[in-house]
């Protein structure tokens, strides 16, 4: 694996990481909070507007395609 996909996985981790910890906090206290709706629409504004976190996505799967078709990969 190179770094470029390196990077994107990091940023696709830390950013997925974030969103769940606050998910994960959510289910725990079973009660809904300004933080999760916040969260949640961080989330959506995301997906729909080609954020970053899409972005990378897609770079990432890509790049992976590329080192598997070049034989980089051992899978």
């Amino acid at each position: 694996m190179n770094d470029y996909l390196k990077n994107h996985l990091s940023r696709i981790h830390d950013n997925l990481y974030l969103s769940l910890n606050v998910i994960d906090h959510a289910l725990s206290d079973e009660q809904a909070s300004i933080a999760l709706a916040h969260e949640l629409s961080r989330l959506l504004n995301q997906m729909e507007s080609g954020s970053h976190l899409k972005q990378d996505l897609k770079e990432a799967e890509q790049e992976a395609y590329r080192q598997v078709e070049e034989g980089v990969t051992n899978d």
